[in-house]
């Protein structure tokens, strides 16, 4: 791998609030793992290249060099930095969601 990835807690809890909602309240595990199979996915392609993936939509966080990842297939998008090697993943939301405003 040629980036170190460094997931947040706050990342973990925010997955672990998704999947729960998938599982639990949409009664979808079967989601819940196809959003799960997608982070990995996504993951091990920002360990290996994370500048494939586009600067931020949003003005601000793209002024601050934030990057965003879709996860294929479902509408979560993953919202990252970089910093020299490191890959700093600070987020994962619904596209619905105002992410930024929850970065700010």
């Amino acid at each position: 791998m040629a980036y170190k990835l460094i997931v947040s807690e706050h990342t973990d809890e925010l997955i672990d609030g998704l999947v729960g909602y998938l599982v639990k309240k949409l009664k979808n595990p079967d989601a819940a793992l196809h959003l799960m199979d997608g982070l990995e996915s996504i993951y091990e392609r920002l360990a290996e290249s994370p500048m494939q993936f586009p600067e931020s939509s949003d003005d601000f966080l793209r002024s601050r060099g934030y990057r965003e990842a879709l996860v294929p297939e479902m509408r979560y998008r993953i919202v990252f930095r970089i910093e020299s090697r490191v890959v700093y993943i600070v987020g994962v939301f619904h596209t619905l969601e105002d992410f930024a405003q929850k970065l700010r």
